[in-house]
């Protein structure tokens, strides 16, 4: 198009612009100011309180009937988080506070994010994926593979509290976060044998199994790893750490979440550093410090920590007992896009 010489400078500028916009282009050199050479995020560090926290979730028992909510959860929200973002600790990971009371069924759905459930309190419970009925222990860690039915029932007594991790921040920025309900609970098929869902044995023919991994890792078999490492030298930003596998692939529990156990022993002061992909703590025994973006933050047991990406951290145990964090991450996906970065402290 020719330019009309008779306007002025501003004229033109504006009009080339509007009609830009009037038919949907975008430049490319409005939109760079904002890139730089280092990830950046509007979502902040924050520590969710297990004492206040638990004392909502359990209000919410006694407000919200299982039947209106289907799922009873608090959702942990980062203050960073804008208005039209959905809920979400990080970016890309959902963590929150389930609750189920004795004799309730949280009914059958499945749906494309995955899930992780670490059980925080009580005894009793159970969760059915895909036909296989797991208990839930204090302290399990479980999984919930995307696509799984699932349901999670009570038989015992007093409030069974988890913490839920989903990967459906990421699903939801794909536009892939899509669920299903039943409303019949599932047949319960024979317990998988151990050695079997451990991948030590394998069927050779016909139709995979519905249910193809571990589906719950016991804390006492996470800490008896970390007691024969005790002695020795730490990670320099974990101390002592181990990560929970899928036996099957030898690789991350699942294809966009690792999970973690570590232990901070009394006197350390874990080395700060930064990374790109982001992590959810949940403190499971003892109480220390992290220092994250220069500021410090005290927690607990029960408190649950969300580092976004790139924020500077370290964690540290004044006390004379044993911290015990689980974590989970989104570092697999970040890996398997190519974009992973670790920068230590000076």
């Amino acid at each position: 198009m020719s330019v009309d010489t008779t306007r002025s400078d501003e004229t033109v500028h504006d009009d080339f612009y509007a009609e830009l916009a009037d038919n949907h282009y975008s430049p490319l050199w409005q939109l760079m100011g904002n890139l730089g050479p280092e990830a950046k995020t509007t979502l902040v560090p924050h520590i969710w309180r297990y004492e206040q926290a638990r004392r909502l979730m359990v209000e919410a028992g006694e407000i919200v009937p299982l039947e209106d909510a289907l799922r009873r959860v608090l959702g942990f929200r980062n203050p960073g988080c804008l208005p039209h973002q959905r809920t979400g600790a990080t970016d890309t990971l959902w963590s929150a506070l389930q609750l189920v009371l004795p004799g309730e069924i949280a009914p059958t759905h499945r749906h494309t994010p995955s899930a992780l459930r670490f059980i925080v309190e009580g005894d009793g419970a159970y969760t059915v994926v895909n036909g296989q009925r797991v208990p839930m222990d204090e302290g399990d860690f479980l999984l919930t593979p995307n696509g799984h039915w699932h349901e999670h029932g009570h038989t015992g007594e007093g409030p069974m509290i988890w913490l839920d991790g989903l990967d459906s921040p990421l699903m939801s920025r794909l536009n892939q976060y899509i669920i299903e309900e039943d409303p019949e609970c599932q047949e319960v098929d024979a317990p998988l044998p151990a050695a079997y869902g451990n991948g030590l044995f394998a069927k050779p023919w016909g139709e995979p199994e519905k249910v193809e991994q571990p589906l719950v890792y016991k804390l006492a078999d996470a800490l008896e790893t970390i007691e024969y490492l005790r002695t020795r030298e730490g990670d320099p930003f974990d101390d002592i750490i181990v990560e929970y596998r899928n036996p099957i692939t030898g690789g991350p529990v699942m294809t966009t979440i690792g999970a973690y156990l570590q232990l901070i022993r009394p006197g350390v002061d874990t080395r700060a550093h930064r990374h790109t992909h982001s992590t959810v703590y949940h403190v499971v025994h003892g109480s220390g410090y992290s220092i994250v973006d220069g500021r410090r933050i005290d927690w607990t047991k029960g408190d649950t920590i969300a580092i976004p990406l790139w924020y500077e951290h370290s964690h540290h145990n004044p006390t004379g007992e044993d911290a015990i964090l689980f974590s989970y991450t989104d570092k697999p996906a970040i890996d398997a896009l190519g974009i992973g970065r670790i920068r230590p402290s000076e």
